[in-house]
């Protein structure tokens, strides 16, 4: 079948803009070749050194021609929110050209030591999952998914906590008017984003497709992480009703990235 490949954390985010754009190139240039030497099996995401607006766009334009057909990032940039000022220039690039943008998590840039994640898996466990959540939610609450409305953005491991804290975030946005910067429930842009499969027990996986919608959910492997759980993420999707399974399992990407 085909699969879609792309680069996690900590990404292309070291060193100085010829460093990290030097191995942009690289990775996305192996990525492509990856794709030539099996041709209908691989397609891939592209990375970019968002640190670098100008090098980011430039390399987006460069493997959008090598044939990417998204981009991938991690929940925050060294540290900045992806809301940051800084990588708007890039974010408007990236609507133009109206290709997909999968966020995986990375380590919070906060010390997770210091808040008692630094054992047990926890930076993983806990501190992906918030990052996610916070990535996301600062998304919605500050209006940037107003100013990029085109966007089609993948919140990764079923959007962290996303899903299950909307009612809270709704509740919380209504009660703190002063700092309101949306006119519509944050809940609601739910449904303008996309989620990924890797959950790990049914009930999760069933909710989240309750809660964003059956034709939001697209399949995820995880791998090759520790943690991924390959077999039960495909066991999960298939004890989907019927035309879930299918949507989740391909048809969903499909339409998407327009295959």
């Amino acid at each position: 079948d085909l699969a879609l490949i792309s680069l996690t954390t900590p990404s292309v985010f070291i060193g100085d803009e010829r460093v990290s754009t030097a191995l942009a190139n690289r990775i996305n240039d192996d990525f492509a070749e990856a794709e030539k030497h099996y041709p209908g099996r691989i397609r891939w995401f592209t990375a970019l050194p968002w640190q670098y607006p100008e090098a980011a766009i430039k390399e987006l334009r460069r493997t959008r021609d090598r044939g990417a057909v998204g981009v991938a990032t991690t929940t925050n940039i060294s540290g900045k929110a992806l809301t940051d000022p800084l990588f708007r220039p890039v974010w408007q690039a990236i609507q133009d050209m109206g290709v997909p943008v999968f966020i995986h998590p990375t380590t919070p840039y906060i010390d997770v030591s210091a808040m008692g994640m630094g054992e047990h898996g926890m930076a993983n466990t806990v501190g992906f999952t918030a990052d996610t959540s916070l990535c996301f939610m600062r998304m919605i609450l500050d209006g940037f998914l107003d100013a990029f409305p085109r966007l089609d953005l993948i919140a990764c491991h079923g959007g962290g906590t996303l899903p299950y804290l909307a009612g809270r975030m709704d509740q919380m946005w209504m009660k703190g008017s002063s700092t309101r910067k949306i006119t519509n429930r944050p809940s609601s842009y739910l449904k303008k984003l996309w989620f990924d499969s890797i959950v790990y027990d049914q009930r999760t996986l069933n909710y989240l497709v309750d809660t964003v919608g059956a034709d939001r959910v697209l399949y995820g492997s995880d791998y090759p992480f520790l943690i991924g759980d390959m077999v039960g993420v495909l066991d999960r999707v298939d004890h989907l009703p019927t035309a879930q399974a299918e949507a989740v399992r391909g048809g969903n990407a499909k339409r998407l990235f327009k295959f």
